[in-house]
């Protein structure tokens, strides 16, 4: 009798996002890449099957993210993939309360979710159909608990992971999770490996960043007003240097209220923007539109700030000359 490896795939659809995201809208070196899931899928079966010896069949594959709805406008490119990709989309509203009362996203939610419904789907089914092989997409250590439980109970896992660094942070896998894992795939090594039809297949090359339309300045007269039309996912997010820009873009108020009162700086005023994002976020209640660069703004109002590339991309306030 055939034996059969059962695998269950969970991913963690925030952190996968991210990398969709990267990779589409950002780029390595100038090139831009959408992710074939069903491609990927198949690639990991193969995978099992060289590596635990028997044939692989999912029994399912599953992802687990919050949102809301504006998030929801800007992943329908993601979606669509997964959709393809045959990956089933659970997501669920996490509406919450930041310290100050106000209305934000927790994602921490995700993980708590992931480990409640894969353990339940572990015991309630009976035992001769349980799955045998978890497949985790996922970097985030609060899940290494529920690796060891299953190991506990026979399952071996395998940890689907991608490194990489945005010019607004670096998303890095936990090491614990990792360790804890039967065998560990690093995403981004498919980006190296071209040789291999098969994970060639897995990142479909774009001819243009995912939604792209760069930013278009259009200037009234070269001492007057501009207006800076941002389009991204075919959204269209309008701002003018002399009113408060919307459509949650932060004004230049409080971008220059924030990098004048952010305690994290050097001692020549400078401070990371990834930083700065994170404390607009916490300070404001507002979140920047997926797509959208703080760094496109903090250039808009170059009269105000300067910005330097390296050692890491940093934001301060605009010295004046005497």
């Amino acid at each position: 009798m055939e034996r059969i490896t059962r695998a269950l795939l969970v991913m963690d659809g925030n952190y996968v996002r991210k990398w969709y995201s990267h990779l589409a809208e950002d780029g390595i070196e100038g090139n831009y890449y959408s992710i074939n899931f069903g491609a990927l899928v198949d690639y990991i079966g193969t995978v099992i099957e060289k590596d635990f010896g028997n044939r692989c069949a999912f029994v399912a594959k599953k992802l687990y993210m919050g949102t809301n709805s504006k998030v929801d406008v800007l992943n329908q490119d993601f979606y669509r993939a997964l959709d393809v990709g045959g990956i089933q989309k659970n997501t669920f509203p996490l509406r919450t309360q930041d310290e100050k009362g106000r209305a934000a996203l927790k994602e921490e939610a995700c993980d708590t979710t992931i480990v409640f419904n894969t353990t339940k789907e572990f015991y309630l089914t009976a035992r001769e159909n349980r799955f045998d092989t978890l497949v985790l997409f996922a970097g985030d250590g609060d899940l290494t608990p529920l690796v060891e439980g299953l190991k506990s109970e026979g399952v071996k896992s395998i940890v689907v992971y991608y490194d990489f660094r945005s010019c607004f942070n670096t998303t890095r896998a936990s090491q614990k999770l990792l360790e804890s894992a039967d065998k560990v795939i690093n995403f981004g090594a498919f980006l190296v490996e071209r040789v291999n039809k098969q994970v060639m297949s897995i990142l479909e090359p774009l001819e243009k960043p995912l939604g792209s339309g760069v930013s278009t300045i259009l200037y009234d007269s070269p001492t007057k007003n501009r207006t800076v039309v941002v389009k991204k996912r075919n959204t269209e997010f309008m701002m003018n240097s002399y009113r408060t820009p919307v459509c949650e873009l932060y004004t230049k108020e409080e971008l220059e209220k924030a990098v004048r009162e952010i305690p994290r700086r050097d001692e020549e005023g400078w401070v990371l923007v990834a930083l700065l994002g994170k404390y607009l976020e916490s300070t404001t209640g507002k979140v920047l539109p997926m797509g959208t660069k703080l760094k496109d703004l903090l250039i808009l109002y170059g009269n105000i700030f300067e910005t330097k590339e390296v050692p890491a991309y940093s934001v301060r306030i605009r010295r004046q000359i005497k």
